[in-house]
């Protein structure tokens, strides 16, 4: 597979929140602040490049007591420079979808918004922005036991969101928005002048 038209970027400095958690410690983390994780064996395993409609992602460690997600507070993330035209992220919003605007640093100094939607993480078959869903869970994890759901198909999940970049000029650096109901697992820039397949 063409791995060498993407940027697969390291969020492990800047993650905050600790999502995930196993069956034997279903209390190990806490995503929205309910006591409320995805459980780490419906995920890919741990630092496992996954991919998803075509997208390499490198999925977070999922041990425990650590994070393994950002909970969007404003973060600045610098990248190596290049030219991109699209961000794909892997994530989701809390109990609520959210919306709000991530920022593009460019070489020049300008800066440009983009919105970015994310859509609950139990709206698997609902999604309001635009998204793809990328990995489906079979319920989630409360407090000390698993939850299972028993509707038709599943409802919890990651959803694949898309973000275009302007690929005029390079990329130093991403900001994210100050909404801490916004999770991101992973993020995935496309090289400019490549083209995803799928």
């Amino acid at each position: 597979m063409p791995w060498a038209a993407y940027q697969i970027l390291d969020l492990t400095p800047y993650f905050n929140n600790d999502g995930i958690s196993f069956d034997a410690n279903p209390a190990d983390g806490d995503l929205s602040g309910l006591g409320v994780t995805y459980p780490a064996e419906d995920l890919p395993s741990s630092n496992a490049l996954v991919v998803c409609h075509c997208v390499p992602f490198r999925f977070p460690d999922k041990g425990d007591g650590l994070n393994n997600n950002i909970s969007m507070e404003g973060q600045h993330i610098s990248i190596s420079k290049g030219r991109f035209t699209n961000l794909f992220l892997l994530g989701a919003a809390e109990e609520n979808s959210l919306e709000d605007v991530i920022r593009f640093m460019y070489v020049s100094g300008r800066q440009h918004e983009m919105p970015l939607g994310l859509s609950s993480w139990r709206l698997r078959h609902n999604l309001k922005y635009g998204e793809r869903v990328a990995i489906e869970c079979r319920g989630y994890h409360f407090l000390t036991h698993h939850v299972y759901t028993d509707r038709l198909g599943v409802d919890y999940g990651m959803w694949l969101q898309t973000v275009a970049v302007d690929p005029a000029e390079g990329l130093t650096a991403i900001e994210l928005p100050d909404n801490p109901g916004m999770h991101v697992f992973a993020v995935t820039l496309q090289q400019a002048g490549c083209h995803k397949g799928g």
